[in-house]
């Protein structure tokens, strides 16, 4: 069974949402921030989300959705799209799951963390960060205008619990960023998911 150690609204949150979509059991391993000093014993940089599946031990939560779902392919084939047989699919797939890490939850993080460590409301970073998001949140929004439900298409993949977790964290942090319309609209598809509901509440 796949421990997962979890701080919530974290990208331990990704994980977690990830298990009860795929309906498997696991267990959490409820942890604040700052970690406790034996955190560092399961992974040496303090970091969440770490996952521990019968002593194979790995942070990095898009590297964690990517081997869940490896591991688990038969079970996994609903949320997740491979090279075969289209590798315009498997490139859009990879191109918006690390998307919504790289462009969406990273500028988020790095406007509130420069917040609480500077005590500034506004200042260059801040500026450049929100400018970088809302170019981001713009072409994400010009991307869903085809009317597609998820990121994809069609199909519910781990590129739609990437970017979810970015809104979570958005909502979260509080950071003054206005969805577009479709975005907003994706977003609240995301929430009315039974998995991500569960999730939120660990």
């Amino acid at each position: 069974m796949i421990t997962i150690y979890h701080v919530p609204h974290s990208r331990s949150l990704r994980v977690i949402w990830l298990m009860e979509e795929l309906r498997e059991e696991y267990r959490i391993e409820p942890l604040a921030i700052p970690v406790p000093d034996e955190f560092r014993k399961v992974n040496p940089l303090g970091s969440v989300p770490t996952i521990d599946d019968d002593g194979i031990v790995m942070f990095e939560s898009l590297a964690i959705l990517q081997y869940i779902t490896g591991r688990r392919i038969p079970a996994s084939l609903t949320i997740t799209t491979g090279p075969n047989p289209d590798p315009a699919a498997y490139a859009e797939h990879l191109q918006f799951l690390h998307f919504g890490e790289a462009d969406l939850a990273t500028p988020i993080g790095t406007i509130f963390r420069t917040r609480v460590l500077t005590d500034e409301q506004t200042n260059a970073t801040i500026a450049d960060q929100l400018g970088q998001l809302s170019k981001r949140l713009a072409f994400l929004d010009e991307h869903l205008a085809d009317e597609r439900e998820w990121v994809t298409g069609t199909k519910f993949t781990i590129a739609d619990i990437s970017i979810g977790y970015a809104f979570d964290l958005l909502d979260f942090t509080g950071v003054e960023c206005e969805l577009p319309a479709r975005v907003a609209a994706y977003w609240r598809r995301l929430q009315e998911r039974p998995a991500f509901r569960r999730a939120v509440e660990k």
